[in-house]
């Protein structure tokens, strides 16, 4: 039997190879960016969870080539993409602030109102269910778990296609939320019409009543240090909770955990309006942002059918 040394050993899916060159970018442009823009960076440990996942990433390979465990190796190889990817663009993310157009989300309060929809008496008749609003808090703080374990339910499965689908369309609709984002910045109604401490307390809100000032502050200053500690979520409209939400629900379809799933999900529709102080069309947006990530994603990753 012929031995093959560890490189040899080490193989990677040519969807895996498209998949991991948008990794490489992120990296890449998450460096040229802050350069360029002359952004202060913390970089020790956005460089240590990149090449983190990129030694994740080799592993998964190895697994494959010289363990004989495809299921294994693409969730491995899968995570370490998802980690990579991650790492990457909440650097340039953040680079990108303070953002160079004024903010839309009076425009956006305006059409909410026009449609029927009041977020500050949504957030107060909940008031009526905190141990709801707790839960539903929980809820919106799963979204990266949730994605995790589809990548783990996909690969164990052994749906190659959909889980490189999946991951492609989470990182095409990233893109796009950003790109729009950043044209027409938002923090949703948490920055523009916040409530009292008592209220959001009364209400069971895992935000306190500064945290929309302090988004807002990002967008308008930037930060004074990109570190993991200022990471969190920024992008308004349109809602990649709703994007986040939807690849779970989606790429679950005829798995164990859809139903599951859908029900978890609608219920995240629910914490994303009511914890992220999310304006209704962000929602509308983020589906939008969905489909035409799934639309992109099939005609680039092509499913061979049947043997």
């Amino acid at each position: 039997i012929e031995r093959k040394g560890w490189r040899g050993a080490m193989q990677l899916l040519p969807t895996e190879r498209i998949i991991l060159f948008g990794v490489l970018a992120s990296g890449g442009l998450a460096v040229l960016f802050p350069l360029l823009l002359e952004r202060s960076v913390n970089w020790p440990p956005f460089v240590v969870g990149y090449a983190a996942s990129l030694g994740l990433l080799g592993v998964g390979a190895y697994i494959r080539g010289a363990k004989a465990a495809p299921r294994i190796a693409l969730a491995v190889i899968a995570v370490a993409t998802f980690a990579g990817f991650t790492a990457g663009s909440s650097v340039l993310i953040y680079a990108l602030l303070p953002l160079p157009n004024p903010m839309v989300d009076e425009q956006l309060t305006r059409l909410g109102h026009a449609i029927g929809y009041d977020w500050q008496a949504l957030v107060l008749a909940m008031t009526a269910y905190p141990g709801i609003t707790r839960a539903l808090g929980f809820v919106y703080q799963s979204a990266i778990p949730q994605l995790l374990l589809t990548i783990c339910v996909l690969a164990s499965y052994g749906r190659a296609v959909a889980l490189h689908r999946f991951l492609l369309v989470g990182m095409l609709t990233l893109v796009v939320c950003v790109a729009v984002w950043w044209a027409w910045p938002s923090v949703g109604y948490i920055g523009t019409l916040p409530l009292s401490d008592a209220e959001m307390r009364a209400a069971g809100l895992i935000y306190s009543q500064d945290y929309g000032a302090y988004l807002t502050r990002l967008l308008q200053h930037g930060p004074t240090r990109i570190t993991p500690e200022v990471i969190t979520g920024v992008v308004g409209f349109p809602s990649y909770h709703t994007v986040m939400a939807c690849l779970v629900v989606f790429y679950l379809w005829r798995t164990v955990l859809f139903v599951p799933a859908v029900l978890f999900n609608l219920a995240m529709l629910l914490a994303t309006l009511v914890h992220g102080g999310h304006h209704l069309v962000d929602l509308i947006g983020g589906l939008v942002v969905f489909a035409l990530g799934v639309w992109i994603a099939n005609r680039l990753i092509r499913d061979p059918g049947p043997a």
